[in-house]
């Protein structure tokens, strides 16, 4: 790749403006969680039969690993709940999936971690604030009731 190109590439990407690169135009920024969801349940098709048995390979063992390490919701109920809290008209995907994601705690922490959220004008602190602590909550009672 030429330095022209890299600097259209460069140009196009941009996560802290919310610029992704043409390859992730329509895709959608999941959950660890709701990664971990879908490899279970590939497992349990696996298992039943459904699915044809395919070699397990290193990446997939340790995707696998991953998302039972880092994911922070467990049953579906709570991940959709989640995916509630961020309205799509207020938040980037991006943003909904980090902030769930890294599990922030507080305003500043989301800001350093997510950048666009700094240079927002529709969102006020205490509003984000609120949805952070209502995340802390699911999970907190989700791991009570599991």
């Amino acid at each position: 790749m030429n330095r022209s190109a890299l600097r259209i590439a460069l140009d196009e990407e941009d996560a802290t403006q919310l610029k992704f690169g043409r390859e992730f135009q329509g895709a959608q920024a999941l959950l660890i969680s709701e990664v971990k969801v879908l490899l279970d349940a590939n497992e349990d098709k696996r298992r039943l039969g459904e699915e044809p048995t395919v070699a397990s390979t290193d990446i997939k063992r340790k995707t696998v690993e991953y998302c039972a390490r880092f994911s922070r919701f467990s049953d579906k109920p709570t991940i959709k709940e989640i995916r509630q809290l961020f309205p799509p008209d207020l938040f980037h995907q991006f943003e909904a999936a980090q902030l769930a994601n890294l599990g922030c705690e507080s305003v500043d922490e989301a800001k350093i971690l997510i950048p666009s959220l700094a240079k927002r004008d529709n969102l006020d602190d205490a509003q984000l604030q609120d949805l952070l602590d209502q995340m802390s909550n699911l999970r907190k009672f989700q791991s009570a009731a599991g």
